[in-house]
């Protein structure tokens, strides 16, 4: 079946099959980002640690606060259809690594923040979160997951949609597990499972990643030259 041009589709109808989509067709990287024309110009996140990141009038600080810890940003990148800017990732670490495994693997407080770029539907986001995820643990940790990921995919179901601008954020704390917030406003219990954060992380990072040049931003890729 051919799928209709999202060109000529309205924004909001068009938004909906943002995320219908295999996302691996979908993104580009924010630093390598002369492969688009709509790319953003980044610097490295080492150049100016006062100044955050301007990526497509979204403002990514340098830095985070989780509890008590000050988190670096690792990377950041913007998630596309074709032309269509979805959202911007930011990466928070306790330090800076160009490893995913290490990244995976690095103990203390995590922070990955999604802003919104455009409208899309929250059923389609939770369900592709848990379909990427699928594809990028083992059988036997995902069999682990199932309770928390149909917990996260009806949250995300009840907004109905996610509007431009909303930030999603998903921290993790060690000893009390992946919280979930939406604009500010803390979604529930935490997610106790001590793995539930990095096993939703191999979303970007992971061995099938949803996209690799995001997966390289989110891991601090970036290049000026380009």
């Amino acid at each position: 079946m051919r799928l209709p041009s999202l060109s000529r589709l309205p924004r909001r109808a068009a938004a909906p099959l943002l995320l219908s989509l295999p996302l691996c067709m979908a993104l580009a990287p924010v630093a390598g980002a002369a492969d688009s024309p709509q790319a953003a110009p980044a610097s490295a996140p080492g150049t100016d640690a006062a100044s955050p990141l301007r990526l497509h009038g979204v403002s990514v600080p340098r830095t985070a606060q989780v509890g008590a810890s000050r988190l670096v940003l690792n990377g950041a990148g913007t998630r596309y259809f074709l032309i269509f800017k979805v959202y911007v990732a930011a990466l928070y670490l306790p330090q800076a690594t160009r490893s995913a495994n290490t990244a995976l693997g690095m103990p203390g407080p995590k922070l990955m923040r999604l802003v919104m770029l455009r409208d899309v539907s929250g059923k389609e986001l939770g369900d592709r979160l848990t379909e990427d995820i699928k594809h990028n643990v083992p059988a036997a940790d995902f069999a682990t997951m199932i309770t928390g990921l149909a917990r996260m995919g009806g949250l995300f179901a009840d907004r109905h949609e996610l509007r431009e601008g909303d930030v999603v954020e998903l921290t993790d704390v060690p000893g009390k597990g992946m919280q979930i917030s939406i604009n500010g406003q803390i979604e529930g219990a935490p997610y106790a499972d001590a793995n539930f954060f990095d096993n939703l992380l191999r979303v970007w990072l992971g061995p099938r990643p949803a996209e690799k040049r995001l997966k390289k931003a989110l891991l601090g890729d970036f290049d000026d030259s380009k």
